[in-house]
């Protein structure tokens, strides 16, 4: 890309930040975030686990209610409406719906259903823990956060048309992918601290403790649109704008440690209103979190 000579001045730099800066975009990100009273970190550096760089992470955020954690990397995009983003999906597969969660046991014997909260959790009846040690990771699925048979993203890409007389139509990835990538990239120190026992001990007391992360990317309003395939490839109906579209990656973490492994199974990406309803629905309390390890559906 050739960058034009000619100076640029404060009209720019204006219009750059009122229309496309990823800056302020995250700032109003956080703002949402922390009115929700969630905890969360601003840009702070992280090494890449695939290239061994330094990198910055955009948000991470942490929920605990009782005794389960949900940790999030969280990578915010500033596309616009002109060049908006297109997930194209298809039925999930019953061995996509999963989520793997680390298993904090102390003890020898299996825990209460209770699991701290004082309410007993009927609908959820976890594996014999026995043994376990704070270093391995379950999977439970079906997933109620990734039901069968649901859309599943398995394709992105933003579409615009180019200036000019022939109007010609624009589609690529490369951006969402950057962005996409920094979130898997920096969900790494948070699921090595999560599947880490003598953090989880120093933190929790030795006591029953349950954890699962998520890697988010967010958009504006208005700019996230999703489209169903069929097994044949048929279109399945119109493309339409949506709030949160899951998209599937089982990407492996820790496999260098097996005491410290956890599979991750989708990719989240999301508008600032699906974020938001997102947070309402599954971290604003204890009942949101248990349905996160849960296989009730």
């Amino acid at each position: 890309m050739k960058i034009r000579k000619a100076p640029i001045g404060i009209d720019t730099l204006e219009e750059y930040l009122a229309d496309a800066s990823d800056f302020a975009f995250e700032l109003r990100i956080l703002r949402m975030l922390t009115g929700k009273g969630l905890e969360c970190s601003h840009g702070g550096q992280y090494k890449d686990p695939d290239t061994g760089k330094s990198r910055e992470f955009d948000i991470r955020l942490r929920a605990t209610h009782g005794q389960i954690t949900v940790a999030a990397a969280i990578e915010c995009k500033a596309i616009g409406a002109h060049f908006p983003l297109l997930v194209s999906c298809v039925s999930r597969d019953p061995s996509e719906s999963y989520q793997e969660v680390f298993c904090h046991q102390p003890r020898k014997s299996r825990p209460e259903p209770s699991f701290g909260f004082g309410v007993n959790l009927t609908h959820f009846d976890p594996p014999d823990l026995s043994g376990l040690q704070g270093k391995e990771a379950m999977r439970l699925g079906p997933s109620p956060l990734y039901p069968p048979g649901q859309p599943v993203g398995k394709s992105t890409a933003q579409v615009g048309r180019r200036e000019g007389k022939e109007n010609e139509l624009v589609a690529n990835d490369a951006e969402f992918f950057e962005k996409w990538s920094q979130a898997l990239q920096s969900l790494d120190d948070l699921v090595q601290d999560m599947g880490d026992s003598d953090t989880i001990n120093r933190l929790w007391n030795g006591r029953l403790h349950f954890g699962c992360a998520l890697p988010i990317v967010v958009v504006p309003n208005g700019t996230l649109w999703s489209v169903s395939f069929g097994p044949d490839g048929a279109k399945l109906g119109p493309p339409a704008q949506v709030g949160r579209v899951p998209i599937f990656i089982g990407r492996g973490y820790g496999k260098g440690n097996i005491d410290h492994s956890m599979s991750v199974s989708h990719l989240e990406v999301m508008t600032e209103e699906g974020l938001s309803a997102f947070c309402d629905e599954f971290l604003s309390g204890p009942d949101g979190l248990k349905r996160l390890i849960s296989n009730d559906q």
